[in-house]
């Protein structure tokens, strides 16, 4: 049975936006901020406001090597958005959409290696990894259905969740609104979610817990081979 969702302008979506790979993915946005704010020195690996602000707080303050690792990660942040976008633009002028795929290959063996390595390995270079491979993802998994939404930041989403819920009471019950805040309301718990097993994962068994996002990055990846319109808009 066919369970793609129409987008706006009549086109079914591509498995890259479909309401179940968002929600793994946010999972795992959630478990990787956790896991690196608990195990690598209290900064965040995806929420970069976070950092920026933290960033703030340590120049105001005159922490200057607690704001150099809130810095680091937003500059490998950076650097994950651009190569998303070489990659997207790539895919695009070929018209091969599965070459975004790798970036979740990419991010499933970064985390896998991450797993195997000791507690006494530095903080830095594990922190650094997971930001731009996480970066990448987010640029180029970037929609839900026909609406766009972040899969390792929830702000935006929560924004989204609440406008479409004042639509919902505002238009008088209108379904549409409504099916859409339930969606957006579904990614945040996922994201809370998917923190809440990473903190508690990552205090007990420390880098190893890096192997749980790799499986629900794993579950993605099949996701998307169920379909081959994998080129997010």
């Amino acid at each position: 049975m066919d369970q793609e969702v129409a987008r706006a302008d009549g086109s079914a979506p591509s498995a890259a936006s479909t309401l179940p790979l968002t929600l793994l993915l946010s999972g795992t946005g959630g478990y990787l901020d956790a896991f690196t704010w608990i195990g690598h020195g209290h900064v965040f690996a995806n929420a970069q406001s976070g950092n920026v602000v933290l960033l703030g707080i340590d120049i105001a303050t005159g922490g200057w090597s607690d704001a150099w690792r809130r810095l680091m990660p937003i500059v490998a942040f950076f650097f994950g958005v651009f190569a998303a976008y070489w990659v997207k633009g790539v895919a695009s002028r070929k018209d091969q959409g599965w070459l975004t795929l790798p970036s979740l290959g990419v991010e499933i063996v970064v985390l896998g290696v991450v797993a195997t390595l000791p507690s006494s390995f530095a903080s830095a270079p594990i922190v650094l990894a997971v930001s731009f491979v996480t970066a990448f993802q987010s640029s180029i998994f970037n929609r839900l259905e026909n609406w766009p939404y972040n899969s390792v930041m929830t702000s935006g989403n929560l924004r989204m969740a609440a406008e479409s819920l004042f639509q919902w009471v505002a238009r008088h019950r209108d379904r549409a609104s409504l099916d859409q805040a339930a969606k957006f309301g579904a990614v945040c718990l996922s994201f809370c979610v998917g923190a809440a097993v990473g903190g508690v994962a990552t205090a007990v068994i420390g880098n190893a817990a890096s192997i749980g996002p790799a499986i629900l990055l794993g579950a993605a990846l099949l996701v998307c081979l169920r379909d081959g319109r994998v080129l997010s808009s």
